[in-house]
């Protein structure tokens, strides 16, 4: 891989999967932690004139977060040459080993879609996951996930995936790699991974999936609204069952009713901040349902991002969203756009009649 700043050693190992034909590879790159999510909200906070002062915090504290045009949210725009300089500036930071990994089924000779998780909480176990697995042999997918404090929480610039993938691109003799279409996967505060990422690279993720953030503020990405996201909590996870639930609980009802954002909220009754075998069937069919809704059959991305199909909300469906009160498993109204009775507005935005079917079905039993 190359960088525009740093000049970076990599090793390259191919490895043995369940089933020896399909195509496994191994990256461990020495990153500084200047890319790390956290070194960048530093600079945040320096730079006012570029995201202003109140990118953290609500409009009037008075008021309940639901009212207001916005909770509180990490919206940044920071722009690559203001890192670039900062980082001449102050120096890159510790360097510390950041590995990737690639998987590809066999037999796939054309990759239509690649999934991205960070592996940080959940995203390790999840890249090794059967059924995982087996959907992207389904779809013709290839697995990416990266793991390592400079990137696994988020990272700048966003241009560091790209060269990921372009390297891998050449090692495996995929070119589509480089430009293929996304599904983002980010768990607690990797959902600065999946959230921010998707906001800046909107037209090429076709989903991304923000599980059980631990800095809830991160999922307030405007610029996101036309990627499908599905935006999960566990009811009794410390990090949503606290003094800002119903601000958390605001954000894609907000994001609905403000952006028109095609986000689906769900939140996980009795459950805490990991998922479990109860999640994985709604990440999946969501993964499933928004790839063929989004990814178009054609799409060639050897040389440049094929353009993803746009959705039309009027024709998707509704879903009343859960509610703390009375909390725990509740049976959540379903309906096409049209016929939708609750508040159209601020409803969950479900992308199919079969999707919508699991997310009742998640919340209720």
């Amino acid at each position: 891989m190359k960088h525009p700043l740093f000049a970076l050693a990599a090793l390259c190992v191919p490895l043995l999967t369940a089933n020896a034909a399909d195509l496994e590879l191994s990256e461990t790159l020495p990153l500084p932690e200047a890319h790390s999510v956290n070194w960048v909200r530093n600079l945040v906070k320096e730079h006012p004139e570029v995201v202003g002062n109140d990118w953290d915090r609500l409009e009037d504290p008075a008021k309940p977060a639901s009212t207001q045009n916005a909770p509180r949210g990490w919206v940044w725009n920071i722009p690559d040459a203001l890192w670039q300089d900062t980082v001449r500036q102050k120096g890159e930071g510790k360097r510390e080993d950041v590995r990737f990994d690639l998987w590809i089924p066999d037999g796939v000779k054309r990759v239509r879609g690649v999934v991205v998780l960070s592996g940080h909480g959940s995203g390790e176990s999840l890249y090794r996951r059967d059924d995982l697995r087996q959907t992207a042999r389904e779809l013709n997918l290839a697995v990416f996930k990266f793991i390592g404090n400079p990137m696994q929480r988020g990272f700048w610039p966003r241009s560091l995936l790209s060269e990921c993938l372009r390297d891998f691109a050449q090692k495996t003799q995929h070119p589509e790699l480089q430009h293929a279409p996304l599904f983002l996967y980010g768990h607690s505060s990797a959902v600065g991974f999946s959230a921010m990422f998707a906001a800046g690279e909107s037209h090429r993720v076709w989903g991304w999936v923000a599980m059980r953030a631990g800095y809830t503020f991160q999922i307030w990405q405007p610029a996101a609204a036309a990627a499908p996201g599905l935006i999960i909590f566990g009811e009794v996870d410390k990090y949503f069952a606290n003094a800002h639930r119903d601000e958390t609980l605001s954000i894609v009802p907000m994001m609905r009713k403000h952006h028109q954002a095609t986000w689906t909220l769900a939140v996980e009754p009795q459950s805490g901040h990991g998922p479990g075998e109860k999640t994985w069937p709604l990440v999946l069919s969501f993964l499933r349902h928004t790839f063929a809704a989004r990814v178009p059959a054609d799409g060639d991305t050897t040389k440049a991002p094929a353009k993803l199909n746009p959705l039309a909300p009027e024709k998707g469906w509704l879903g009343q969203n859960w509610s703390p009160n009375p909390g725990s498993y509740q049976t959540l109204n379903i309906a096409p756009f049209a016929d939708f009775s609750g508040d159209k507005n601020t409803a969950s935005w479900l992308v199919n009649a079969a999707f919508a079917s699991e997310w009742q079905a998640f919340h209720r039993e």
